[in-house]
């Protein structure tokens, strides 16, 4: 008797539609930037992805970004107050990051642990997982998000396949995340 080895599912199906998974674009965000609180260079750096329909659908599911210099903190970077503070007044001034951000890790997700109220909740010897404080403000938080990104396709022209494309990954994505 023969049994077939079982098939890979991707953790989010959706995602595999995205364009761009080969070309990520990885953005360090300082310790320096984050201590002085100084979101300019960094802001430049990203209105340049939306600037116009060409570079906004060309960087479409790329960006993903990581906090250098807190490697000897032992917090997670979404419980550190500096941190938090600077993604939320970053966000205040690009809030394309459901368009731009990668689909497939973890980018979405740790956008949400930054702008949402949470905890890091240890759930097994080496694995802690994080714990929303309050689910509305997650729905909240994501619905300003697709505001944002209606806003983007609305002042670039970009295809309305593209914006309903990404909203469905985008809905599989924390629906996969929050289960969890």
């Amino acid at each position: 008797m023969s049994t077939a080895a079982p098939q890979y599912q991707p953790r989010y199906p959706r995602a595999r539609l995205s364009p761009a998974k080969d070309e990520l674009l990885a953005i360090e965000i300082t310790r320096e930037s984050v201590e002085c609180r100084d979101i300019q260079p960094l802001l430049g750096k990203l209105e340049l992805l939306s600037e116009d329909a060409p570079s906004a659908l060309h960087w479409e599911g790329r960006l993903t970004f990581y906090f250098g210099g807190w490697d000897r903190d032992p917090h997670e970077t979404a419980e550190i107050p500096e941190i938090r503070a600077y993604f939320a007044a970053l966000t205040a001034e690009w809030p394309y990051w459901l368009h731009f951000a990668e689909k497939t890790g973890d980018s979405i997700p740790h956008v949400l642990r930054l702008l949402c109220r949470g905890h890091v909740e240890r759930r097994q010897q080496g694995i802690v997982g994080w714990q929303f404080d309050d689910p509305s403000e997650i729905s909240r938080v994501l619905l300003q998000l697709f505001d944002q990104m209606n806003e983007l396709y609305d002042r670039l022209e970009l295809p309305e396949e593209n914006n309903q494309r990404i909203t469905e990954e985008v809905a599989q994505l924390i629906e996969a995340s929050l289960q969890a």
